[in-house]
């Protein structure tokens, strides 16, 4: 993120299509900004170099394939999407078939597959590692809210990831999220850098749906990054900000912070209340990739795994108590552990050599976090 062909595409004021580390970019917007077409704009940055990898991305999409692959298969899992009519939505297709979960695909003529491109700098923050997103939503733009069916509402959990990718289905957020409680759904809500609204207003708070319609009454899990969390609620300090959010109507907020602690807090009954508390990230990581630095993928789909590793752990204690709270300290230690072995691969989805693997994995992880907490 250093180099010189990068820094030539870097914001140099908040919201004007300019690349920001951490932060997300429309290809349209970078386009406009460069004065270059959106494909020339990455040929530059990359300096004509192929993908290093190319893989199933989207926080929704990540941490439902995290979910289907670590529960058990008579669990129903179900993953919503709209896509388009190019190739590329076809083998996107294909590529979802090889996870056990039920797929409920629209198709929008004429629009391509949403895709990202990650541009990933690992010795970013002194190894921590860092990224920037440009995405061209394609189809995300034709998903429309009447393509989740009665089904989606009524499930037991309703996962919303990533919504401000999905523009038709984040201004109408707080009509669905309501929609979702009122049939009995806990509602799981994850933040995404929201390229629109801070193009649009980059001074204000961004709306968790519209700002005469925020999303926050009903949602009863906010899962947010130390930006994102700035940027929804004006405060620097996170403390300040989950205040802020829960005093919107979130039942808990969960906020990560990079390789820095994760930062929890409740206020409904829902849950075993947590007053605020700090979680560290796994130390038996951390010192592994230091001392091992060939085993690094990049930073990529942490915070995806991370929300995917608490709706598992949500799920499995309302399967096995339907009626008591969900401590979500459990749920957040689940977290921690599933979004640090994103570490050790490229991209956001972990290819598995034989069903399980992945949570065996995660079950060593937290086998040494429990340690590491006591």
């Amino acid at each position: 993120m250093e180099s010189p062909n990068f820094r030539k595409f870097l914001s140099s004021l908040p919201g004007d299509g300019g690349l920001t580390p951490g932060g997300l970019v429309f290809a349209e917007s970078l386009s406009r900004f460069a004065g270059l077409p959106a494909e020339e704009c990455i040929a530059a940055l990359t300096q004509g170099r192929k993908p290093d990898k190319v893989n199933l991305g989207g926080p929704a999409v990540v941490s439902m394939i995290h979910a289907a692959q670590v529960l058990p298969e008579e669990w129903n899992i179900q993953f919503y999407t709209c896509l388009g009519d190019d190739p590329e939505s076809e083998r996107l297709m294909e590529d979802l078939k090889r996870f056990p979960m039920a797929l409920y695909t629209d198709r929008a003529p004429g629009c391509t597959v949403p895709s990202t491109v990650v541009l990933s700098d690992p010795s970013w923050h002194d190894g921590a590692g860092e990224r920037s997103f440009v995405n061209t939503p394609g189809s995300a733009l034709a998903f429309s809210p009447d393509m989740l069916d009665e089904g989606f509402f009524r499930s037991d959990i309703c996962l919303w990831g990533g919504s401000a990718l999905v523009p038709p289905l984040h201004d109408k957020l707080a009509f669905l999220t309501k929609k979702a409680r009122e049939r009995g759904s806990l509602n799981i809500a994850g933040t995404v850098y929201d390229f629109r609204h801070q193009a649009a207003d980059p001074v204000h708070a961004w709306p968790l749906g519209t700002h005469e319609n925020l999303a926050y009454p009903w949602i009863d899990i906010l899962i947010t990054d130390r930006e994102e969390a700035r940027r929804l609620s004006l405060q620097e300090d996170v403390e300040d900000a989950a205040e802020f959010l829960l005093a919107q109507g979130c039942g808990a907020c969960i906020i990560t912070r990079g390789k820095d602690d994760v930062y929890v807090k409740t206020r409904s009954d829902l849950f075993r209340s947590v007053p605020g508390k700090f979680f560290p990230v796994s130390e038996l990581i951390v010192f592994d990739l230091a001392e091992n630095p060939e085993k690094r993928g990049d930073t990529t789909g942490c915070g995806d795994n991370f929300m995917g590793g608490v709706l598992v752990s949500v799920a499995r204690q309302m399967d096995a108590d339907p009626a008591g709270p969900v401590d979500l300290e459990e749920a957040v230690v689940e977290g921690i552990c599933a979004g640090g072995l994103a570490l050790y691969h490229v991209g956001g989805v972990y290819a598995e050599k034989y069903p399980g693997e992945k949570q065996k994995k995660i079950a060593e992880i937290k086998s040494s976090y429990t340690g590491q907490s006591a």
